[in-house]
């Protein structure tokens, strides 16, 4: 014979408790990740801290010399640079004009210049590379006068790209070198001309090397 068993509660009666116990896991498994996640945030901030600190003291040092190179472009830009040059090339050009030796050039032209060649006048104009150039005022008993003076600075190497500009003939000074009137007379000159040369001294090449 079965026995009986009888279920005198109002409701079906479950058990609950597996289903409490997994809540209590999942609670604690929660928790426990949320601890873990505080831990790591507060040991990557504490980490970083110095390489944070370094990486704002470079941005801040960028930003300075940003601002030190617009102020510097600003101030350049109020510069009169034409103005400058000019100075500087006047500057230039007197330092040239006393260390200029007439001496050395009078030497020269002795040298160079053919017998039959008389010079009148030198104009040396002064500027800030090492050549002085000179612009010079010649007469000559003879026609080729200008050409022989031009082959003579040519072949020498103190002088550089002669040039000539006027050259006149004085028929009354032709004929009076014809009828063999000596210098000095009064008599004008048969053949008059300019040239234009640059002359490299001495001094100022060394000073330029």
């Amino acid at each position: 014979m079965k026995p009986l068993h009888l279920n005198l509660a109002s409701r079906p009666y479950r058990d609950y408790k597996p289903l409490y116990a997994v809540v209590v896991v999942a609670s604690i498994a929660i928790a426990l990740l949320m601890l873990n996640n505080v831990d790591t945030y507060v040991r990557y901030m504490t980490g970083t801290e110095a390489t944070r600190a370094t990486i704002a003291k470079l941005e801040r040092q960028a930003a300075d010399e940003h601002n030190r190179t617009l102020a510097a472009d600003n101030q350049l830009r109020t510069f009169d640079l034409v103005a400058l040059d000019n100075e500087t090339r006047f500057i230039n050009a007197r330092l040239a004009e006393r260390a200029f030796s007439w001496s050395e050039l009078l030497d020269r032209l002795e040298d160079v210049m053919p017998r039959e060649v008389r010079i009148r006048s030198i104009s040396p104009s002064f500027s800030k590379t090492a050549a002085v150039h000179l612009a010079l005022a010649c007469e000559s008993k003879t026609s080729s006068g200008m050409l022989d003076t031009l082959t003579a600075l040519q072949h020498d190497p103190q002088f550089k790209d002669p040039f000539p500009s006027v050259e006149t003939t004085n028929d009354a000074g032709v004929a009076a070198a014809a009828a063999g009137a000596p210098p000095g007379t009064g008599a004008p000159a048969p053949y008059t001309f300019n040239i234009s040369v640059d002359f490299k001294p001495t001094i100022a090449r060394t000073a330029e090397r």
